[in-house]
Formats: C-alpha cells, sequence, structure tokens
C-alpha cells in the first residue's frame, strides 16, 4: 500500500487524517508506531498508508464516472446524461437495479451527454427530494434557488416540477481538447512518491515535449525541487488537492480548502498560480464542480485512462493509449507507475508516426 508524509497541524486528530486520506486511525497507529493516539503533536510529520483504488478498469475511453446523490434512481441517471438504463446496468454489471446508493460511483457509457455545458442545468424534482437538497446538489442556497425559480413557497414542490439552476462559468468537466487539431496532451498526477519524474522528464526533454503535471500539495511538499525541475523544463502544473482525497465524501467547505492550500503552495514553489485542476480519482458532482470554477479553476479529467497504475503490463499501456487515441485527446499517466516510463517512448513514436503531435492541456485545448 503506498505511503505519503504528512505533517500534523493544529486542530487535527488522528481522526480527521484517517478521514482525509480514506484510510484508518489503526492503519496510522500502527505505520508509525504510536503509543497513545490522543497525543498528537503540530508539526509532527507522520507517514500515512493510504489507498489509492480506483474504479474497477476505470472509466471507458471517452467516458466518465458518475457518483450516485441522494434520491437518484437508474432512471434519473439515465434521463440526465441521455443514455439507456441497459447501458448503465451493463457497463457496471449491476445485478439489481433497485440497489443503488449515495456515493456509488457508476461507469458512464461514451455517449453519455454533460447535462451541465451551457450554463444552466434544468433539475427535475425527484421523489424525497427538498429544496435545501437540490440546493446542496448543486452547490447553491435555497433563497438562490426560490428566487430564480419564482418559488412562493420554498416548502411546497412536487415531484416533477423542473427547476433552472443557473452554473458558475467553466463549472464542467473537460474531457478532451481541440478535436479540429491532431495534437494530444500527455497528463501526468502525482501524489505517492517522487518514483518515475526524474526518467519520465529526461524522456520527455529528449522528445522535446510539454506535458501538463497534476500535482497535490502534499507531494509539492515532499518533493519541491522536483516540482521546480518540472516548471523550469517549460511543463505546466495543475492542482490535484492537497492531500488527495475522496471529494464527494468531504464538505465544500473542505473542497475548497483542498484547492486553496494545494494552489498557494505550488505557486510558493514555481511564482505562478495554477489554472487547472483534477480531482483525485476523477471523482465530482455538480456542486464540486460549482466550487472549483468559483475558485478560479477549469477542471480537466481525460479522454483515455492509461491504466498505468495498475501494472498491466507496458505493451497494454502502449496500446490502450494508441487504439484509443483522437485529436484532442488528454492522456492519463501517474509518475509513480512503474511500467509507464518504458511505455511512454514508444507511445510517442507510435503517435508521431500517425501525424500526433503533443502540447500541454492548455494548448490541446486552445482554438
Amino acid at each position: 500500500m503506498p505511503e505519503i508524509a504528512y505533517t500534523i497541524k493544529p486542530g487535527d486528530t488522528l481522526l480527521s487524517i484517517a478521514r482525509l486520506y480514506g484510510t484508518t486511525v489503526q492503519a496510522i497507529v500502527s505505520a508509525n508506531y504510536i503509543t497513545n493516539p490522543n497525543l498528537i503533536y503540530p508539526g509532527t510529520r507522520i507517514i500515512i498508508p493510504v489507498d489509492v483504488m480506483e474504479p474497477p478498469g476505470g472509466p471507458p475511453p471517452g467516458g466518465s464516472i458518475y457518483t450516485v446523490q441522494q434520491g437518484d434512481t437508474l432512471s434519473s441517471i439515465a434521463r440526465l446524461f441521455q443514455v439507456s438504463v441497459e447501458s448503465i446496468v451493463e457497463l457496471n454489471n449491476i445485478q439489481n437495479a433497485n440497489l443503488i446508493f449515495p456515493g456509488k460511483k457508476l461507469l458512464l457509457p461514451e455517449d453519455a451527454v454533460d447535462p451541465f455545458g451551457n450554463g444552466v442545468a434544468r433539475y427535475t424534482v425527484q421523489p424525497k427530494d427538498t429544496l435545501y437538497s437540490i440546493a446542496r446538489r448543486f452547490g447553491t442556497t435555497v433563497a438562490e434557488l426560490a428566487r430564480i425559480n419564482n418559488i412562493q413557497n420554498p416548502s411546497l414542490i412536487r415531484v416533477g416540477q423542473v427547476f433552472v439552476i443557473p452554473l458558475p462559468q467553466n463549472a464542467k468537466a473537460i474531457y478532451k481538447g481541440n478535436p479540429s487539431k491532431r495534437m494530444v496532451a500527455l497528463t501526468f498526477d502525482a501524489t505517492y512518491g517522487d518514483n518515475q519524474t526524474a526518467t519520465l522528464l529526461d524522456i520527455l526533454r529528449r522528445n522535446n515535449i510539454k506535458a501538463t503535471f497534476f500535482l497535490s500539495g502534499i507531494w509539492v511538499e515532499n518533493f519541491p525541487q522536483l516540482v521546480r525541475n518540472i516548471a523550469n523544463a517549460g511543463h505546466e502544473i495543475g492542482n490535484h488537492t492537497y492531500t488527495h482525497p475522496h471529494l464527494p465524501q468531504i464538505s465544500l467547505s473542505e473542497v475548497a480548502n483542498q484547492l486553496v492550500s494545494a494552489g498557494s503552495i505550488i505557486t510558493n514553489t514555481i511564482g505562478r498560480r495554477p489554472y487547472l485542476f483534477r480531482p483525485p480519482f476523477g471523482e465530482y458532482d455538480q456542486s464540486i464542480l460549482n466550487t472549483v470554477a468559483r475558485l478560479g479553476y477549469l477542471t480537466i479529467m481525460w479522454t483515455v485512462d492509461s491504466l498505468d497504475w495498475q501494472s498491466p503490463g507496458v505493451d497494454f499501456i502502449i496500446n490502450r493509449i494508441v487504439d484509443n487515441i483522437e485529436p484532442g485527446a488528454i492522456i492519463l499517466m501517474h509518475q509513480a507507475a512503474s511500467q509507464t516510463p518504458q511505455a511512454l517512448q514508444p507511445i510517442i513514436d507510435r503517435l508521431r508516426n500517425q501525424g500526433y503531435s503533443f502540447g500541454t492541456v492548455t494548448e490541446v485545448l486552445n482554438p
């Protein structure tokens, strides 16, 4: 199991730290030989064993992951993304379509339509919905919903009623760049250990390629010189939260703190503020996207997940990327994955042979 270093802050408890990282107090106690879990001191550095498991297989190329919300049914999710219930059931190997629960992650098919891409969401009230629960889902307030939809009595809403919900600018997840350019972006997520970073930078340098690195604040704290090396080589740096938590499992204020903390550390290390953001594990809901947009970030997902974090074999990584490539593709890799350096040069060679060039995420997004 991967481990990361963490510096205890005032107000921390082992329980709060464990919740941030999706681990247990006992796991932290065992990793650090702590004799009294109630006696921890600000400034002390401890080791956190972390679980980095993602949904089996990751999203299909071009697909995405949706986190089930309170009141969701497979029918309402299918309507929201304009796909069939059967396609969701098949893709997720669901045995009982009536048994889904808040927090469950569902893979969505490639033809799922982003319902939040035009600056406005239209939400149909579901059984057990309240105006409060709808406002919480979209990261807004009851008063704002009532004002926009001319609701006289917030306690009287009915199933089937459709609400208009304005979204902040850029409050959407971007999965692909400009399809009219035969250019792709290599991206590397960095959270656990330095591992392959120096080797990857050398391969990118030899091929004159600029990539985008999404860095967690913890990684930046642990490896500041590597971060400066990435920036000095001309690569783009994005925000990957401070501690790499499961964002749908924490409050929106904690989400904001994660981005602000990581952004500050990155800015202090390289002298410029990041504006791209990638959610840990690819997990988000609309309220998280709204929060990210209000903080001035673009949420960047990926077109092709290399699955390098699973160590599936060098040939598998190469073929998965090359076989699923398309103009404007954003390719997800990890700097800590042991097989990525061996796969990177063949990927570059094969894509260049197909006429592709390489750019940062910003360059691939540009017209």
